[in-house]
C-alpha cells in the first residue's frame, strides 16, 4: 500500500515473489497497475534479474518485501540521476523503530566490510572511491540506470543471499560509474522473518552467507588476501553469534551448529566458479504511463481520548486516496516509534516527554503541540513534498 502512495507520477510496480508472496501482492486493491511475477527459487539475485528483465523504465529502483518507503522516496531517489555521470544511487534506510538509521552512505572494502561515509547535506551527494573501499548500496533502498544493469549483466546469481548488491555496486564503481547517496530517499526496514533469520534478526541458517562470502572474497580480494579475508569474516561472525548467545537468543549448541554451517557454506562457495547473470541483450524500453492521483497529505494530532476517532478518520481518508499521518502522543516519557499500518496510514507513538531521536535526552519538557512541531520538522520534505500541517478538528474532515 505504501508503494501505491508514492508521490511520483510515472512508475510501474513489478513484484517478484514466491507463491505466498504472489497471493499477498494480488490481495491488495491498488490504484496503480501491478505486475506480479512468480518465482519460487531461494535466490535473491535471480529474482532481481527476473525483475530487471521485465522492467521498462529508464531508472530501476529496488525495495524488499519487509520495507516501506516514505511517500517522496522515488522523487528524491530519481533526482540523483539528473546528473548524467550518476548511474546508481541509494538512500537512507531506517530500522525497526522507524527513526534510527540502519543504513546510510558507505563504502565496502575487498573483504565485504562496510565503512560509513559522513554526509552532512540533505541533497544528493556523490560517493567517491577511496583507499578504504568502493561505494556500496543496500538492497532495500537502491536504484540504477537500466542500461547500467544490462551492461554489467545484473546481479551475479552465485550470490543467492548476502553481499549480492555489494558485489554489483562495487563492479559498477570499479568501471567508473558514479554513485550518489540521497539522504531524503527514506525507506523503513522492519526485517521480516525468513529462512535465514527471525524477526529479531537472530540467525537461523548461515550456509548461504558463508557461500556468498567465499564468492565475494575470491572475486574482489587479491589472492594473497584470501586467507585474511576468510579469517576476518569468521571472526566477525563468531563475535556476532557469541553476542546472541550472551543475550539468550541462541544456545551454545545453536552457535556450534551455525559455525559448522558457515564453514560448510564457505567451502561450497569456493566451488561456485561459473558466474551467471543477465544473459541476453536488453530489450527496447517501453513508455511507462503517467499516473497522477489527487492525493492530499493530512496530519492528525488527536488527544488521548480521541485516538480511536482519529484512526477511523485516517482509514477513511486513505480509502479516498489521501496520505495520512497520525501523531499519537501519550502523557509519558516512552520512546517514540513509527509504523505504516495495515490500514495504510503512518502512525507515530511515544511519550510527549520521551526520546524520539538518538541525540535527545531521555526525558524532556514539551507540550503536545511543540512535540508535534519537532516531529514535523524532522519529516519536512520526506513524508510530503511540502511541510505537513496539523489538520483542524476531526469533525471537519
Amino acid at each position: 500500500m505504501a508503494i501505491d502512495q508514492l508521490d511520483y507520477p510515472r512508475f510501474e510496480i513489478r513484484v517478484v515473489a514466491c507463491r505466498d508472496g504472489v497471493s499477498a501482492a494480488r490481495s491488495f486493491d491498488l490504484r496503480r497497475p501491478v505486475s506480479v511475477i512468480a518465482f519460487d527459487e531461494a535466490n535473491i539475485s535471480k529474482a532481481r534479474n527476473l525483475g530487471i528483465a521485465h522492467a521498462n523504465g529508464d531508472i530501476l529502483a529496488f525495495i524488499d518485501d519487509d520495507a516501506v518507503p516514505e511517500p517522496t522516496w522515488l522523487q528524491h531517489l530519481a533526482s540523483a540521476f539528473d546528473r548524467p555521470d550518476i548511474v546508481q544511487a541509494g538512500g537512507t534506510t531506517l530500522g525497526r523503530n522507524g527513526i534510527s538509521v540502519q543504513h546510510a552512505a558507505s563504502l565496502a572494502d575487498a573483504f565485504g566490510r562496510s565503512h560509513p561515509v559522513s554526509v552532512t547535506s540533505d541533497t544528493p551527494a556523490q560517493i567517491a572511491p577511496t583507499q578504504v573501499g568502493l561505494p556500496r548500496l543496500h538492497g532495500t533502498n537502491m536504484a540504477f540506470r537500466r542500461t547500467t544493469l544490462w551492461d554489467h549483466k545484473g546481479f551475479d546469481e552465485r550470490f543467492t543471499f548476502y553481499l549480492e548488491e555489494t558485489d554489483l555496486t562495487r563492479r559498477i564503481a570499479q568501471q567508473g560509474g558514479g554513485t550518489a547517496y540521497v539522504p531524503n530517499a527514506v525507506v523503513h526496514h522492519a526485517t521480516a522473518k525468513s529462512r535465514h533469520r527471525t524477526t529479531t534478526r537472530t540467525p537461523v541458517r548461515l550456509f548461504e552467507i558463508g557461500a556468498s562470502a567465499a564468492v565475494f572474497h575470491r572475486k574482489h580480494a587479491k589472492s594473497e588476501e584470501w586467507h585474511d579475508a576468510k579469517a576476518c569474516f569468521f571472526s566477525e561472525r563468531r563475535s556476532w553469534l557469541m553476542w546472541h548467545m550472551q543475550i539468550g537468543t541462541l544456545t551454545p549448541d545453536d552457535v556450534l551448529r551455525l559455525l559448522r554451517e558457515l564453514e560448510d557454506g564457505y567451502a561450497e562457495g569456493l566451488q561456485r566458479d561459473a558466474e551467471a547473470g543477465l544473459r541476453k541483450d536488453a530489450p527496447p524500453p517501453m513508455d511507462v504511463p503517467a499516473f497522477a492521483p489527487s492525493a492530499k497529505d493530512i496530519c492528525l494530532l488527536p488527544g488521548f481520548a480521541s485516538r480511536t476517532a482519529a484512526r477511523n478518520v485516517a482509514t477513511q481518508r486513505v480509502s479516498r486516496g489521501d496520505r495520512v499521518t497520525v501523531l499519537e502522543y501519550s502523557p509519558s516519557s516512552l520512546f517514540h516509534h513509527v509504523e505504516f499500518t495495515m490500514d495504510g496510514y503512518w502512525r507515530h507513538v511515544g511519550g510527549i516527554f520521551g526520546k524520539e531521536q538518538r541525540h535527545e535526552p531521555l526525558v524532556q519538557m514539551a507540550t503536545r503541540q511543540s512535540r508535534a512541531r519537532r516531529t514535523l520538522e524532522r519529516l519536512a520534505g520526506i513524508r510530503a513534498r511540502n511541510r505537513l500541517e496539523i489538520a483542524g478538528k476531526l469533525k471537519l474532515l
